[in-house]
This record gives C-alpha cells, structure tokens and sequence, in this order.
C-alpha cells in the first residue's frame, strides 16, 4: 500500500501499479487477486491464470530442443511394421527400409535444414516447439511430429520456490 498526494497505488500490479482515490476502492482491486505466484510476487484474479503462469514462467519441468536429437535416425520412426516403412518425424514422408541413410539423410537436410537451427535454442512450451518445426524445418502437423516432439524433450531441473 502506497499513499502519494491523496492516491493510493497498489504493490499487486508490479509492471504498471494504478492508482486509486480511496482506500476502499485499493482493497477491491486486491481482493481481484487474490492467487499468488509461488515463485514471484505476481497476482491473478483467478487459480487457472495463476497455474498457468506458474507452469509456462516458473514450472518449467520439461523443454524441447533440436539439440536433443541424438542424430538423424532419431528423425524417423517404424511408420507401419506390416508395410515395413519408416517415417519422417518432420513431415509423416515415407520411406522403406532397409533403411537408405544417404536418401534419408538428403531428404532431413535439403528438405528440413536438419541440423541448421540454433542448436541452443530451447522451447518451454510444446506449442512453441511446434511452431519452430513449422517455420524453420517445414515441419507439418501430424502423429510423426509427436514422436519427433517427444524424441526433442529434455527434463529440467525444478526451480526454488520463493
């Protein structure tokens, strides 16, 4: 609670505090939010605003990053065991096996830049992560780029609470 020249200004609101006539009207605009942040001083009107503040800033438990690509054959996956095929994880593209790792490998490099990317580039949220693979590796969306999601996660280590 801040007074200056008859205004009261909330501590709740860190990046732009406002300012209220009366006392009253202060202890309204607090009692909106009322869920804090475990690791900051943030405020949210309600718990699901609160969670998921903490979960994308403060809980970041995993990340996805190209890096954790142990190499190309990690870009593809067994597609249909009955049509002995494997797919790209980038793109659902099929190809047979046994595998021709120069073809596959021109395919992830002249088709999805692999390996071009920051390398140290770390997404938090899987949406993000799916955006990086849309916009730099002309990843489509389909259930090979969830293999390939799940082949790019990394845990992290849990942050301290405050």
């Amino acid at each position: 609670l801040s007074q200056t020249l008859g205004t009261y200004m909330c501590d709740c609101c860190p990046k732009k505090p406002k300012k209220f006539k009366t006392e009253d009207e202060l202890r309204l605009h607090e009692n909106e939010k009322q869920y804090t942040c475990t690791y900051c001083s943030k405020r949210f009107k309600n718990k699901n605003e609160a969670e998921r503040h903490q979960n994308s800033l403060h809980l970041r438990l995993h990340s996805w990053s190209c890096a954790a690509l142990s190499g190309p054959e990690a870009a593809f996956h067994t597609s249909s065991p009955t049509d002995n095929t494997d797919a790209c994880g980038y793109c659902g593209q099929e190809f047979s096996n046994p595998p021709r790792w120069d073809i596959r490998a021109e395919h992830l490099n002249h088709v999805h830049k692999f390996g071009e990317c920051n390398q140290s580039k770390k997404f938090f949220r899987a949406d993000h992560f799916r955006q990086h693979l849309k916009h730099s590796h002309r990843g489509t969306g389909g259930k090979w780029t969830n293999i390939l999601e799940s082949a790019c996660m990394m845990d992290e280590p849990m942050p301290d609470k405050r």
